[in-house]
């Protein structure tokens, strides 16, 4: 074997076995932290990353049409591959060149039954249940396709249409950052108390009667602090009252470069198609092992 082939095998097969112990780690690795990570309710999640799992439904007064298809649904995925063909003959090849492509970014809602939680997808790693595949002669698909397969493939071949789907209450496992803001912010909780304490000052018997200690005819500043601790416990017990709705649930991509996965596979599956993955790229690495020392006991005896 020649030198510049011996080093460009070498080359090849070292970045073959870098890159399927890279893989099979970072699967299995997904594999176990989708095990490890218990499914939290809604109603009751901690703040933080976190797995939840519910139906998908669209934010009220929202619409999300798939671009290929026009098909509604909750996210899509698209990518538009031209075939680019070269040479002539025995030597004429053809490979695909994407053109175009697009991700769906408009937030949808989880309902696990004891809450809604707004998902923001941007930048989510999104597992659909449906994918289409279909050719066509045009930039821009002409028609949705037809829902028999073998229609997918007639007329022309000079393009090809992908497109993944997520529909509407489809059950979805999601990973990822879990946040909750209140309704009613501190300043507006600041803002009741103070507005508790003016309605309590209109009736002074009453206050006296509840909060003038001493019995001496007046409030004065420990009093005062007691009757407005307790116009904060009020507030407080009649916001608990008003239960989770007044609680907005947002789910969004975590930082420090941690998985966020939204998934319309079942938990159990997704454990499955990672392990699998973990498996395949563990076997091309052991190849890539086995052809280095094939090619090194050839090139060194």
């Amino acid at each position: 074997m020649a030198d510049d082939d011996f080093l460009v095998w070498l080359l090849t097969l070292v970045c073959a076995i870098a890159a399927g112990a890279a893989a099979a780690f970072r699967s299995f690795k997904r594999a176990r932290l989708i095990e490890d990570t218990p499914t939290s309710r809604i109603r009751s999640a901690a703040q933080g990353y976190v797995e939840i799992a519910g139906n998908a439904r669209l934010l009220p007064g929202t619409q999300n049409l798939a671009p290929l298809t026009q098909r509604p649904c909750v996210w899509w995925r698209y990518r538009i591959s031209k075939r680019n063909e070269s040479g002539s003959g025995k030597n004429r090849r053809s490979q695909w060149q994407t053109v175009a492509s697009g991700t769906s970014s408009v937030p949808f809602l989880l309902d696990d039954g004891t809450g809604e939680c707004i998902v923001q997808p941007e930048g989510a790693e999104v597992i659909p249940t449906e994918s289409t595949t279909w050719y066509g002669s045009t930039p821009w698909p002409a028609a949705a396709p037809a829902m028999k397969p073998f229609l997918l493939m007639t007329g022309g071949r000079d393009y090809r249409y992908s497109e993944d789907r997520v529909y509407e209450h489809e059950r979805v496992h999601a990973l990822g950052d879990f946040r909750s803001t209140a309704a009613a912010a501190e300043p507006d909780t600041q803002a009741a108390v103070a507005a508790r304490l003016a309605e309590w000052k209109q009736d002074q018997p009453a206050l006296l009667q509840r909060f003038d200690r001493d019995r001496d005819g007046r409030i004065d500043l420990e009093e005062w602090e007691a009757a407005r601790a307790a116009a904060r416990q009020r507030v407080l017990e009649e916001n608990i009252r008003r239960g989770p709705e007044s609680n907005h649930h947002v789910l969004r991509r975590p930082e420090g470069g941690r998985l966020f996965l939204v998934s319309a596979l079942p938990h159990n599956d997704l454990v499955r198609r990672y392990r699998r993955q973990a498996l395949l790229a563990f076997a091309g690495f052991m190849a890539a092992v086995f052809a280095l020392g094939w090619l090194l006991q050839g090139a060194f005896g």
